[in-house]
């Protein structure tokens, strides 16, 4: 009888460690399975998306960077004299030769790309060109002259095939020029080898991933770029309307070629780029119609978007991998688990399946419960070890629960006391004790910052540098407590004015004072720094000993550049500090620029 009982406990000792064993370990296969499947989409749909957002913004980068160049070459002086004369006062002008050797300079800024810099009259004829078989061309019926005269902003084009040589693509950036008056006189315009932007696309894609590529759609959704197949440059994704194929076709934006191959069938691409989706899964009939994960980004200056692809099957190639290694694994861990159950079932006896379940009601919090001991052979001496450690190991836990809870009395005292110190430390070190506003060591510490940040994203930070007109004659005449109540009315005035989080205004020393301006362009800048002057002017306080008004009034200087790693963030102070010394000499009371 008892060994039936204990062949029947050996059996079900045996069958309990399979089951506990092996289920675990399928339910684990099947859900590492799921949650692998799950991460490696998750970490390709993620490094696609980076690689496609990454490039979005090297585009805008780049685009940016020439609107805004583009717009700065077109106030250049030179270039407005010569469009101001008449056509027959031009030929061999001194403002001619000017002209000329403006443009040159200016397209040797990136020769491998730049094809040419032109001049465009009021009515569209190229009358200047780097490239001079250019000159005299009419190019009124063209966006990048229509535009800058409709908006008065500088413009960039779609890319185009050139219709004199083939494979090559153009891109145009063009603003208008105008005279000291303001008054447009035509337009200038660069000729850009689309190629950089292409590249800017297609060198990205080792970063997202293996057998990766990538794809940019202008807003037709015509293929701009593409990194495994550039035959499908100039192409549509879907079949467009007739009349839009012969307007394209005219403008040299989609392939002078029959219908039926002007176009793949990515429905279902399309219907996502409709929806505004940023992320699908889909099969590309131009890639052999395998199924790609496929992350969308679109572009900030044009209506363009870009995509960047991975084969759905090289993503997920470690999920197989896994499977196959599981089911050695569950095979093997089966075997061992038997082999190893049944030894145990043979050694093992009642007394040991009883103290086993003592031990697992401690285990799992029941520190009161305590072994009986009935021999006095190795079982029993093992259970009266237990109970001895039971009893040690309740009475130290009731002792350390005890002291865990003084002690975090005690950390959670301390640690406010901390960071109330170090929060009026912090206080003390970056404000100014006079006007409450930033201190040039918080400015140092923030220019710094905002100077790397910009530098990488490739945008503009500006700065305002300002202070009171005959201050020295204010505080003689008033005394030096007036003079530090008009520092604070300024400094508060000023802060109040200044509305985004980002900004910062210092006192920079004395009664000067500055504002740094980051992702703020020259045009921005300026609009801040009237809204100082006007601001000052509204507090009305009295200046009787000044010779500009009667009031207290400030002289800004205001710049504004895109920050590089090989520039010192100490060139932008140095050149507000110069426009601001231009605005006292001319008079004070207003701003001046340095670029």
């Amino acid at each position: 009888m008892q060994q039936n009982v204990l062949g029947g406990i050996r059996r079900k000792l045996i069958a309990s460690f399979l089951i506990v064993a092996l289920i675990p370990l399928l339910l684990l296969a099947s859900i590492n399975k799921q949650t692998t499947q799950k991460a490696l989409t998750d970490n390709a749909r993620q490094a696609l998306s980076v690689a496609a957002n990454e490039t979005a913004h090297r585009i805008d980068a780049f685009i940016d960077g020439n609107l805004n160049a583009v717009r700065v070459e077109a106030i250049l002086p030179g270039l407005a004299r010569y469009l101001s004369l008449t056509p027959q006062q031009r030929d061999d002008s001194p403002e001619m030769q000017l002209a000329t050797e403006t443009l040159s300079r200016l397209s040797r800024k990136d020769m491998l790309n730049i094809l040419s810099y032109s001049l465009l009259d009021l009515n569209g004829k190229n009358v200047l060109d780097t490239d001079t078989s250019n000159i005299g061309k009419d190019e009124s019926g063209e966006n990048y002259f229509k535009k800058p005269l409709e908006t008065g902003l500088s413009y960039v084009s779609g890319m185009k095939k050139s219709p004199i040589i083939p494979d090559l693509v153009n891109l145009f950036f063009s603003s208008p020029v105008r005279n000291a008056k303001g008054d447009i006189l035509g337009v200038l315009r660069i000729s850009y080898n689309a190629t950089v932007v292409q590249q800017l696309v297609t060198r990205q894609t080792e970063m997202a991933g293996a057998k990766s590529f990538a794809i940019l759609l202008d807003e037709n959704n015509i293929y701009l770029a593409h990194s495994t197949a550039p035959e499908l440059l100039f192409k549509s994704i879907v079949p467009l309307p007739l009349d839009i194929v012969t307007e394209l076709q005219r403008k040299g934006r989609l392939l002078n070629a029959p219908l039926k191959e002007l176009a793949t069938n990515e429905s279902q691409l399309k219907q996502a780029l409709d929806n505004k989706q940023s992320y699908l899964i889909a099969s590309l009939s131009a890639t052999g119609n395998q199924v790609n994960l496929i992350a969308i980004a679109h572009l900030k200056y044009k209506p363009w978007s870009v995509l960047f692809a991975q084969p759905l099957a090289v993503a997920l190639a470690l999920v197989e991998k896994q499977t196959r290694d599981a089911m050695f694994l569950f095979a093997f861990i089966a075997s061992v688990v038997t082999i190893i159950a049944f030894a145990i079932g043979q050694l093992l006896t009642q007394p040991i399946i009883y103290l086993t379940n003592i031990v697992s009601q401690f285990t799992a919090g029941n520190l009161d419960i305590r072994a009986k001991i009935n021999s006095k052979d190795e079982i029993g001496q093992l259970a009266k070890s237990f109970n001895n450690m039971a009893l040690q190991l309740q009475t130290s836990l009731t002792t350390l629960e005890q002291r865990v809870q003084e002690r975090t009395a005690e950390l959670v005292i301390a640690k406010e006391a901390a960071e109330d110190a170090n929060q009026k430390l912090e206080q003390l070190v970056n404000l100014d004790g006079l006007t409450q506003i930033a201190n040039r060591r918080c400015l140092d510490r923030r220019l710094q910052a905002e100077w790397n940040r910009l530098s990488r994203d490739a945008q503009p930070l500006s700065l305002i540098l300002f202070d009171v007109d005959k201050f020295k004659l204010y505080n003689d005449y008033y005394g030096h407590l007036a003079g530090d109540d008009c520092l604070i009315r300024v400094a508060q005035t000023v802060q109040q004015t200044v509305h985004r989080p980002a900004d910062i205004v210092v006192r920079y020393g004395g009664e000067e004072f500055l504002v740094l301006l980051p992702n703020t362009d020259l045009v921005g800048a300026i609009k801040v720094a009237q809204k100082i002057q006007q601001a000052i002017h509204d507090l009305a306080i009295p200046h009787a000993q000044s010779d500009i008004k009667n009031i207290v009034t400030v002289s800004l200087g205001i710049t504004c550049v895109i920050p590089t790693l090989d520039i010192k963030p100490n060139k932008l102070i140095a050149l507000a500090d110069k426009a601001l010394y231009n605005a006292k000499k001319q008079g004070r009371d207003r701003y001046c620029l340095a670029v």
